[in-house]
C-alpha cells in the first residue's frame, strides 16, 4: 500500500531516487526547442543537457538542446478514491525541466517527445522513437519586422552554467518542489506568448508570482494567523463564538483568498532583485523599494481588472520597449506622456512599467525565492514504501 508521504513533481522524485541508490530503470532523449543563443553543455543530477549545435536565426524556434533524462524512480501507481490533483501542472516530466530551465536561463524552451530511448540489457546506442503526438512549439512573429517586447530573452547569449538553480531542486520540500514546478510553468507560458500576446503574457507572469507568493505565505503563517492579520473585524467575530473548531475550519477554507494584493507586494518586495546592471537614460524607474511598491500596486490592480472585468493590460505597457540604439539598455517604462491606442487613453502614470521590466522582476523574484527553500536543506526522502 502507497505510503501517506507527500510527493514532489516527478523530476524532483525521480532525483531524490537517484541519490538514495535506486537502480537506472531506463533514459531516454527529448528535444528542447528554443529561439534563444544558448552556449555550452552541463550534467544535472540525473538530467543532461547537449547541445545540438543548431544553425540560429533570430526568432526561430529550433531543438537547440537534448535532454538526456535517466530515469530511476518507479511512478506509483495511482489510487482512485478520490481526486487528487495536488501535482497536477499539465505537462510532462521534461516539460518540467524545460519549464525550470527556462525560469532559471530567462529563455523560451519547450520539450518535445522522446526521440531515443535506453534500456538496461539493450541496444547501448538506444532505440530511436519518433511519437510525434504533440506539435513542435512555434513563436508567432516575424522576426524581420518584430521589435521584440522582451529583447533579453533573444538578443542575449545563455550560457547552460544559468542552469545551477536545479541543483538546488533536491534540497527541497515535495511541497515547495511542487510549488516551484508550477510557478515556473506559467513563466514559460507567458514567455511563448508575450511577443504574440503581451496582454496575456502580462497575467501569466503575475499567476507566476502569485503561486509562489501563495506557498510562500502558507509557510510562513497559519491559516488562523493570516485570517487575523487580513479580517480582523471576522477574526474576532470567529474567536469570540469559543469555538476553536469553527475558527480553523473557516481560516482553512479562506485564508489562501485573503490579502492578495499583500500577499503580491510582500512577496515581490522581499525577494525583489536587484537593478539591472545596464540601465537606460531614458524610461527609468526609480528601483527603491517605495517607488516600486507604488508600481506593484498599480499592476496588481489591472491584473484584478483583466481578470474580473475583462479589461486587458494597457497598450502602452504591452509594447516593445524604446531604444537609442542598438547597443543601450531599453527603456524601463513607456517614455510618452500618454498614449492613445484601441479606443483607450492612458497618462504616464497610469503606464509606470513595460513587460520586459516586469519579466525581469518575476524571474529574479522566483529565483530568489528558489534559493531561498532550498536552503533549507531537506534529506532525500525514498517516496513511497
Amino acid at each position: 500500500m502507497a505510503s501517506v508521504q507527500k510527493l514532489g513533481p516527478p523530476v524532483y522524485e525521480n532525483w531524490q531516487a537517484m541519490l538514495i541508490g535506486e537502480p537506472l530503470q531506463h533514459a531516454a532523449e527529448f528535444p528542447l526547442y528554443s529561439d534563444a543563443l544558448i552556449v555550452g553543455e552541463g550534467t544535472y543530477g540525473p538530467y543532461v543537457f547537449l547541445h545540438t549545435v543548431p544553425l540560429r536565426t533570430s526568432g526561430v524556434v529550433r531543438p537547440t538542446l537534448i535532454l538526456r533524462s535517466e530515469w530511476y524512480w518507479a511512478f506509483p501507481y495511482p489510487s482512485f478514491e478520490k481526486t487528487d490533483a495536488e501535482r497536477y501542472h499539465a505537462g510532462t516530466p521534461p516539460e518540467e525541466i524545460a519549464a525550470l530551465a527556462s525560469l532559471a536561463m530567462g529563455v523560451r524552451m519547450r520539450a518535445g517527445e522522446s526521440v531515443r530511448d535506453f534500456f538496461p540489457g539493450g541496444d547501448p546506442k538506444g532505440t530511436p522513437r519518433a511519437w510525434a503526438t504533440r506539435p513542435e512549439p512555434v513563436l508567432m512573429v516575424n522576426p524581420i519586422l518584430h521589435s521584440w517586447i522582451l529583447p533579453r530573452a533573444v538578443e542575449n547569449e545563455h550560457s547552460i552554467e544559468l542552469l545551477q538553480p536545479l541543483t538546488m531542486l533536491p534540497k527541497m520540500s515535495p511541497q515547495d518542489a511542487i510549488s516551484l514546478v508550477r510557478a515556473a510553468r506559467s513563466y514559460q507560458d507567458a514567455l511563448w506568448l508575450v511577443e504574440s500576446e503581451p496582454e496575456l503574457a502580462w497575467l501569466l507572469m503575475v499567476a507566476a508570482l502569485e503561486t509562489a507568493a501563495n506557498h510562500w505565505r502558507r509557510e510562513k503563517e497559519t491559516p488562523t494567523a493570516r485570517l487575523e492579520s487580513a479580517n480582523a473585524q471576522l477574526y474576532s467575530y470567529l474567536l469570540g463564538l469559543g469555538n476553536a473548531e469553527i475558527l480553523a475550519r473557516v481560516a482553512d477554507e479562506i485564508a489562501d483568498s485573503l490579502g492578495a494584493t499583500r500577499k503580491f507586494l510582500d512577496f515581490v518586495l522581499n525577494f525583489l532583485p536587484p537593478e539591472p546592471e545596464e540601465r537606460p537614460q531614458l524610461g527609468k524607474i526609480d528601483w527603491t523599494p517605495e517607488a516600486l511598491k507604488k508600481i506593484l500596486k498599480v499592476i496588481y490592480g489591472y491584473r484584478s481588472k483583466a481578470l474580473h472585468e475583462g479589461r486587458p493590460f494597457p497598450a502602452p505597457m504591452c509594447e516593445a520597449p524604446h531604444r537609442a540604439d542598438k547597443s543601450s539598455a531599453p527603456a524601463e517604462k513607456p517614455i510618452s506622456l500618454g498614449s492613445s491606442q484601441g479606443g483607450g487613453v492612458w497618462l504616464a502614470k497610469d503606464t509606470p512599467l513595460l513587460l520586459h521590466t516586469f519579466e525581469y522582476i518575476t524571474r529574479g523574484s522566483l529565483i530568489n525565492w528558489w534559493r531561498s527553500m532550498a536552503a533549507k536543506d531537506i534529506s532525500p526522502h525514498s517516496g513511497p514504501q
